[in-house]
C-alpha cells in the first residue's frame, strides 16, 4: 500500500532527472543512426555522387572528344573513380572512351564492360548496383575478402547517337571509420552527460530558488507575518505567483476581517432583541401595572426582528451553498410591486416617508415570485434607511438592452449620503457598513443587499449601485425578460 505521507520529489531531481534522460535519449538515436545506417548513408553518398558525374559526362557528349576525356579524368582523379563511355554509330559498331584511372578496375576488362552493357539494356536503359569483384592485380588479398565497387551505369541519347556512361568507384570498408566513430561517440556521449548535469543544476537552482522563497511566504499568507518575496523572481511565472499570493494575502486578511465582524455584528442583532424581549417581560412580571398593550407590543416587535434576522440569515445560507432552488412561474411583476409599494407607504406613511413607483406598462415576467418580492422588499427598505431630509424614495420600473437581451429594470432611488466610490465593491457584503461601525438596522437584518445579490445572480440577472457623496444612490436590478 503506498504511503499517503511520503511526499513527491523536489524540482532539482526532477529536472536533472528529465534533463538527463532527454540527453540520453539524444545520444542513443545518435549511436543508432551512425552504427545502424552507417553503410546506408554512406552508399547513398557515393550513389549521389556518382550520378552527379553521369550528369556532368552527358552533358559533354555532344562536344569534342578531348574535352570530354579531359573531363572524364578530372572527375576520375577527384573521386577515384572509373568511367567509360561508349558510343554507337548507325553500324552498330562501338566507339570507347575511357577515363585514365582504369588499372585495378571492374571496368579495366572488355568482357565486363560488355557484360555490363548486357545487364544495362536487360534492366531498361539504367543500373545501379553493389558489385564484389576479385582482388585487383597488385593489390595484396586479405584474408580472401572480396572487394566491392558501386557501379552505375545509363544510357542516354543525344545529337550524334545513343551512348552509354558507365561509372564504377570502389567502396572504402566502413569498419575501420565505424570504430573512429565509435570512439568519438564515447567521449562525445560522456562530455555531453557532463554538461547535461551541469545545465540541470544551474536550471534547477534558478527555478527552484525562487520557489523556496515562495513556499516560505505562502506558509505566511493571510497573516500579518506575510511578507512579499524580494529580489528577482527567477521567471515570469513565479514573479505572476508572487502577485497572486500578495493579493490572496489581502483578501484572506479582508475576508478574516468580515468574518470577524460578521461574528460580532450577528451577535450583536441575536443578542439585542433576546435582551429586549427578556427586559420586558421581567419588568411586566416584577412590576404591577406594566403589563400594558405598549410593553406587549414591544415584545412582539422584537420577536418579528428576531424571526427576520434568523430567517435572512437562512435564507444568504441556502443561496451561498447551492441549496436554494428557484420555484418559477408567471407573473404580473408590475402589478406585485405596485401592491407592495402601497403596503409599504400605509406602514410608514406615519414616519413622514413616501414612495414612488413610476411604470410605463405592466410586465409579465417568468421567475421565482417569492424570492423577487424580497429583493424588492430589501431594495425598499435600504433606502428608506438610508435616505435624506426628504424622506422620498424613488421606484422606477423600465425595459433595457444588453447584448441583445431584453431585460426588466428597477431602479430604487435616495437622497441620502451616498457612498464613496472605493466602498461601492463592499456593499453587497454580509453587514458591510462604510464606516465599518455596525448599528443596528430598524426593521432589517442587515443582510439585505447579499440575499439581493445572491437571488439576482441565481436568475441570471444583474444588479449594481450608481451613488455619488451627497447626492444619493440608485439601487438597480435587472431581470432577463426571456429565459433561456
Amino acid at each position: 500500500m503506498a504511503d499517503k505521507n511520503k511526499k513527491p520529489l523536489g524540482i532539482r531531481p526532477k529536472l536533472t532527472a528529465l534533463i538527463l534522460s532527454f540527453t540520453a535519449l539524444l545520444l542513443a538515436v545518435i549511436w543508432f543512426l551512425f552504427v545502424v545506417f552507417l553503410d546506408n548513408f554512406y552508399k547513398q553518398a557515393k550513389s549521389n555522387e556518382i550520378k552527379a558525374a553521369a550528369r556532368v559526362v552527358e552533358s559533354m557528349i555532344d562536344g569534342s572528344n578531348e574535352d570530354l576525356s579531359t573531363e572524364m579524368n578530372e572527375i576520375s582523379a577527384a573521386s577515384g573513380a572509373s568511367l567509360v563511355v561508349v558510343k554507337f554509330n548507325d553500324a552498330g559498331t562501338e566507339t570507347m572512351y575511357l577515363s585514365a584511372v582504369m588499372q585495378k578496375s571492374l571496368l579495366s576488362s572488355a568482357p565486363n564492360v560488355k557484360s555490363i552493357l548486357k545487364r544495362l539494356f536487360e534492366n531498361g536503359g539504367e543500373l545501379l548496383h553493389v558489385v564484389e569483384h576479385e582482388t585487383p592485380p597488385g593489390v595484396r588479398r586479405l584474408d580472401g575478402i572480396n572487394y566491392q565497387y558501386l557501379l552505375y551505369a545509363e544510357t542516354v541519347k543525344h545529337e550524334s547517337g545513343p551512348a552509354a556512361i558507365i561509372i564504377c568507384v570502389p567502396l572504402a570498408s566502413v569498419d575501420t571509420t565505424r570504430t573512429t566513430i565509435t570512439q568519438m561517440l564515447i567521449i562525445v556521449s560522456i562530455v555531453f552527460v557532463v554538461f547535461a548535469f551541469v545545465i540541470s543544476r544551474v536550471l534547477a537552482n534558478v527555478l527552484s530558488k525562487p520557489l523556496e522563497k515562495l513556499n516560505v511566504s505562502a506558509k505566511d499568507v493571510g497573516t500579518p507575518k506575510y511578507k512579499k518575496m524580494q529580489g528577482s523572481p527567477g521567471c515570469r511565472e513565479t514573479a505572476e505567483l508572487n502577485d497572486t499570493l500578495e493579493r490572496a494575502s489581502e483578501e484572506i486578511e479582508k475576508v478574516d476581517g468580515l468574518r470577524r465582524e460578521l461574528i460580532a455584528n450577528v451577535s450583536h442583532d441575536l443578542r439585542t432583541p433576546l435582551t429586549l424581549i427578556s427586559g420586558y417581560g421581567e419588568m411586566m412580571r416584577d412590576i404591577p401595572g406594566e403589563n400594558t398593550p405598549e410593553n406587549i407590543q414591544n415584545i412582539i416587535d422584537e420577536a418579528e426582528h428576531l424571526n427576520r434576522l434568523v430567517n435572512d440569515v437562512l435564507t444568504l445560507s441556502k443561496i451561498e451553498n447551492g441549496m436554494d432552488k428557484l420555484e418559477l412561474s408567471e407573473f404580473n411583476v408590475t402589478a406585485e410591486l405596485k401592491a407592495l409599494i402601497s403596503r409599504y407607504s400605509a406602514l410608514r406613511a406615519a414616519e413622514g416617508y413616501t414612495l414612488q413607483f413610476d411604470y410605463e406598462r405592466e410586465y409579465v415576467i417568468t421567475a421565482d415570485e417569492i424570492k423577487l418580492m424580497q429583493v424588492f422588499y430589501n431594495l425598499i427598505n435600504n433606502a428608506i434607511t438610508y435616505t435624506g431630509a426628504s424622506a422620498h424614495v424613488g421606484i422606477i420600473q423600465t425595459e433595457t438592452e444588453h447584448d441583445k437581451k431584453a431585460f426588466l429594470r428597477f431602479d430604487v432611488t435616495d437622497d441620502g449620503d451616498g457612498i464613496a466610490p472605493e466602498n461601492i465593491p463592499y456593499i453587497w457584503d454580509r453587514y458591510y457598513k462604510e464606516n465599518r461601525t455596525h448599528k443596528r438596522a430598524d426593521v432589517g437584518s442587515g443582510l439585505g443587499l447579499s440575499i439581493v445579490k445572491g437571488v439576482m445572480e441565481l436568475h441570471g440577472g444583474k444588479y449594481g449601485v450608481i451613488s455619488e457623496v451627497g447626492k444619493g444612490s440608485d439601487f438597480f436590478v435587472e431581470i432577463p425578460l426571456e429565459r433561456e
